[in-house]
């Protein structure tokens, strides 16, 4: 199978996983078609990150890997906005925060599934659970591993931006399959400065009263985000990983 057919035939699939999925009768909320993005394993953009000790570097995962699979889905627009409108986070917001994490786990054993069709190797990226509580974040992400691929960028407290909205779920796996095209070279990009804009951007943005006012935990000032007092608010709602997605009070913000 020619790599466009095995691309047509991935989104195919992972478009029925997500139809199926939101058919359970446990499942509450909505979601959107999901975008499936393909990622060179070796762009320096990763190397970047991985000398700051920001995220995990995809040859330390899984060496034979050449190419991330990367699904991001949205949540629908009424969960996000119903969630922009409340002083705190909704309980429907919350609850999408895992149910998409178990659409992501899902999806991420249909391309698996499908690519071991073709006899390729592959391997998860993480356990989509852990999260350690003295750097506040797991050792691997699926956010900025979709801001190295150029699916979005990133925004207040690590949200991902994609196509003007925030609000949605990051998975994907890795591959010995050369579906990316090769990543730029160090002489058209600076992996460096990428790394410096995500910093400021994910902990210390521009911080308007607004976007002061508007975070229910008290961790943003005007000097920036307090990724520990952001980390204590949000394990309220969620005990095992308590990411700043499971709040988003300030995601907008990054618009």
């Amino acid at each position: 199978m020619n790599i466009e057919l095995l691309k047509k035939h991935l989104q195919k699939n992972v478009e029925e996983t997500a139809i199926e999925f939101q058919k359970k009768e446990d499942i509450v909320c909505s979601f959107e078609t999901p975008i499936l993005a393909y990622v060179d394993a070796e762009d320096p953009k990763f190397d970047a990150l991985f000398a700051r000790g920001m995220n995990d570097h995809p040859k330390k995962i899984y060496r034979p890997g050449k190419c991330l699979i990367l699904h991001y889905t949205p949540y629908a627009a009424d969960i996000v906005g119903r969630n922009e409108a409340a002083d705190t986070p909704t309980e429907e917001w919350v609850r999408a925060y895992m149910e998409s994490l178990w659409l992501a786990m899902e999806l991420n054993r249909t391309i698996v599934k499908t690519l071991k069709t073709q006899g390729r190797l592959t391997s998860y990226m993480n356990n989509m659970m852990e999260w350690d509580l003295k750097t506040c974040r797991g050792s691997w992400s699926h956010t900025l591993a979709a801001a190295v691929g150029g699916v979005g960028t990133i925004g207040p407290a690590g949200s991902l931006i994609v196509n003007g909205r925030y609000g949605g779920r990051v998975g994907g796996i890795i591959t010995d399959g050369l579906y990316a095209e090769p990543a730029e070279g160090l002489e058209t990009i600076d992996p460096e400065s990428f790394a410096d804009e995500i910093l400021r951007a994910w902990e210390k943005p521009e911080c308007s009263r607004e976007m002061i006012a508007a975070c229910p935990g008290g961790a943003i000032s005007e000097g920036g985000i307090d990724k520990f007092k952001c980390q204590e608010y949000c394990l309220k709602f969620n005990e095992y990983i308590p990411s700043s997605d499971v709040c988003g009070k300030c995601f907008k913000f990054g618009i």
